[in-house]
């Protein structure tokens, strides 16, 4: 399947990594969808599914529809899932970001140790002080 892959940027203080990696702990532990609101119009998703072996994220709309250019667009929906192993080590990896003071870093190198779907897009995370 040939798609189209959207790179981006998060940026946020150490304390914005602490609260997604708590989300994250949240969907694992509820075992249903956790909604992480950030000060710009895009949500996050996460969800834990026993069945996905790998990271996989999308920028979505809520209905995932998109008839025109428009609903490309207005995308807002950050979309994450994967079993619980593997968002644990997501959100101990954004954790240890959140220790590492200002700067850039990738989703890439999550990636390099866990499974993390080609078709998702890859995020520059930044740490702001």
């Amino acid at each position: 399947m040939i798609g189209l892959i959207d790179d981006f940027v998060l940026h946020g203080k150490p304390s914005d990594y602490i609260e997604f990696a708590r989300s994250i702990e949240s969907a694992i532990r509820d075992g249903k969808t956790t909604t992480l609101y950030t000060a710009s119009p895009l949500r996050i998703e996460i969800d834990s599914d026993p069945a996905v072996k790998q990271l996989m994220t999308s920028l979505q709309n809520q209905s995932n529809d998109y008839l025109s250019m428009e609903d490309w667009q207005r995308r807002d929906i950050l979309r994450l899932w994967g079993n619980p192993t593997i968002l644990e080590q997501l959100s101990l990896f954004l954790v240890d970001l959140a220790g590492r003071g200002k700067g850039y870093s990738y989703l890439a190198e999550y990636s390099e140790e866990h499974p993390y779907h080609p078709s998702s897009p890859e995020w520059r995370l930044h740490v702001l002080y």
